[in-house]
């Protein structure tokens, strides 16, 4: 997974470079692979962050190929959504309940079961992307392209709740600044 620190570290300089040098966030993330002396900077981001997870790899990918969804451009539901699961998620994961969700995702029959809700909501209010992001996360994770086993590591990952937090964050205060 050592391409999807280079995805990340190309997206992240995309965002912040103006569109006429996003060229040089391609190269500099390409530079990335090469090995320093002890180590290649995007194996040291993987050391600093891990892998991604493969629903990242998508919106980073679909923002890369300027196809970045909407709701993620401009609304806030969406990446709240995301943020919200991982504010539930995470704190319960590391110990501070006596649930712990993540062991949820060795034995996933029950965590698909249950996303078969929320997928049926999307299709329901003609949503395609989030089908389209939870059918390729099961896919990968059916066909083992992770290192880790387990679901959540599939769908969910610390930056991608940060990145949605931040969204979130800032697509709700542009909301409610626009006059009306």
């Amino acid at each position: 997974m050592i391409l999807a620190q280079v995805l990340i570290v190309t997206a992240l300089l995309a965002w912040l470079l103006p569109r006429r040098w996003q060229f040089i966030a391609a190269v500099v993330g390409l530079l990335s692979l090469l090995p320093l002396p002890e180590v290649s900077p995007a194996m040291a981001l993987r050391g600093l962050w891990g892998d991604p997870s493969v629903t990242a790899l998508q919106l980073l990918a679909l923002c890369l190929t300027g196809h970045a969804p909407r709701t993620f451009l401009v609304g806030w539901k969406g990446p709240a959504g995301i943020a919200l699961i991982a504010l539930l998620f995470y704190p319960l994961a590391l110990g501070s309940g006596s649930f712990d969700p993540y062991r949820l995702g060795y034995q996933p029959w029950l965590l698909v079961a249950a996303l078969a809700l929320p997928a049926l909501c999307a299709w329901w209010r003609g949503r395609p992307l989030w089908l389209w992001l939870l059918t390729i996360d099961l896919l990968a994770w059916a066909a083992g392209l992770l290192e880790s086993p387990n679901l959540w590591d599939t769908l969910l990952d610390p930056l991608l709740a940060l990145a949605c937090l931040f969204l979130a964050v800032r697509n709700g205060w542009r909301t409610y600044k626009r006059p009306t």
